[in-house]
């Protein structure tokens, strides 16, 4: 799973919690979400866009889509 963060967000600080987890993490300068940037934690999950009120909260909703995604990707080995 890649994700997108913006350097100027609270999320930037958890890009190598992200990474030892096994996503792929690109960091930005800028997203063009200025006026939610400081206000509350994103990130783009393979092009989607994730808002929560707090960092702990969009680590758990990562994690279980690339759970949900490592899944997938498991079963469709079994073809």
């Amino acid at each position: 799973m890649i994700v997108e963060i913006c350097a100027s967000n609270e999320m930037a600080s958890y890009v190598g919690a992200l990474e030892s987890e096994g996503f792929e993490v690109v960091t930005y300068s800028c997203l063009d979400r200025c006026e939610f940037c400081i206000v509350r934690p994103y990130a783009y999950a393979d092009g989607k866009l994730l808002e929560t009120t707090d960092p702990e909260a969009l680590l758990s909703l990562l994690r279980a889509m690339k759970e949900e995604e490592d899944v997938c990707l498991t079963s469709d080995d079994d073809w």
